[in-house]
């Protein structure tokens, strides 16, 4: 154990000097803010063609806003951190002296993985206290009455969103170990993800049930994507008529198909790294 909290710690150390990790950091905290200043222009009238979800309530239309930009453009940030957790290593030939170590190859992973996620839990609060302090700044008196419903969600939005970049960041671990080359294996990660984007597209998974009938595959495949998991969750999630553990309780089914991703990607990433030469 104390070997994976050393290891851990490293990895949240090198993530946090990364230039490449901070460089994405950056880009999306101004393109959050951004974001921000859209709701902020939709809300006064001046941006009509950016609508407003659930503008009856806009504690929850800004957590909806959070849930979205953390939950989809934030594998991007999940993508940059899993490569960067093995090319950097590779790199530095860091790995080549954790392998020579007395250690087991299965701590070096569970402790790039914690390191990793603890590093990607605390990009994920960061970005909402971002969103937050925007939101405040921007739309403060239009928000004050419903400051209890964002607060009472934003939690839950943090958590689904945290499991979900997890998906991302945990199979981009798996190409990095998989694949030497930096570059490639990252290419692979956001090829993943655009594979992931286009599976719910109503062309394309309604012809499944075309070319299979009978088997509802629309259904099943779009259930099955991380970001048909993801428009599925947003509306129980964001339903003003439930309170918010209500709603959270309803999307648990999906994150535990999020979970069940991370571990399988995680347990591939055991079976290579003890199989074959990574270093």
């Amino acid at each position: 154990m104390r070997n994976t909290l050393v290891i851990a710690s490293k990895e949240f150390r090198d993530l946090l000097s990364n230039r490449m990790v901070l460089f994405v950091l950056v880009a999306f905290t101004v393109y959050a803010i951004s974001t921000v200043y859209k709701f902020y222009s939709s809300l006064n009238g001046n941006n009509p063609n950016i609508s407003v979800e659930y503008r009856d309530n806009l504690g929850v239309s800004a957590d909806y806003t959070i849930f979205y930009m953390l939950s989809w453009f934030g594998c991007l940030i999940g993508i940059v951190i899993g490569c960067s957790t093995i090319a950097s290593e590779r790199m530095g030939h860091a790995l080549n002296t954790l392998l020579v170590k007395p250690v087991y190859r299965d701590t070096i992973i569970n402790g790039k993985f914690l390191g990793s996620f603890a590093f990607l839990a605390s990009v994920l609060v960061f970005l909402a206290a971002v969103f937050t302090a925007c939101f405040f700044v921007l739309c403060g008196g239009a928000l004050a009455p419903f400051l209890f419903d964002y607060f009472a969600r934003l939690p839950f939005v943090l958590a689904y969103a945290m499991v979900s970049v997890s998906v991302f960041l945990s199979v981009s671990m798996l190409i990095s170990v998989i694949v030497r080359d930096q570059e490639f294996a990252m290419i692979l990660s956001v090829v993943a993800v655009y594979i992931s984007e286009i599976i719910p597209y109503p062309d394309i998974a309604i012809n499944l049930n075309n070319v299979f009938p009978g088997h509802g595959l629309t259904g099943m495949v779009i259930g099955l994507s991380p970001v048909g998991i993801m428009h599925q969750a947003h509306p129980v999630l964001m339903d003003t008529s439930a309170s918010a553990i209500e709603a959270f309780l309803g999307i648990l089914p999906d994150l535990f198909k999020l979970l069940v991703y991370v571990v399988i990607a995680i347990f591939l990433c055991y079976i290579v790294f003890l199989w074959r030469d990574v270093s």
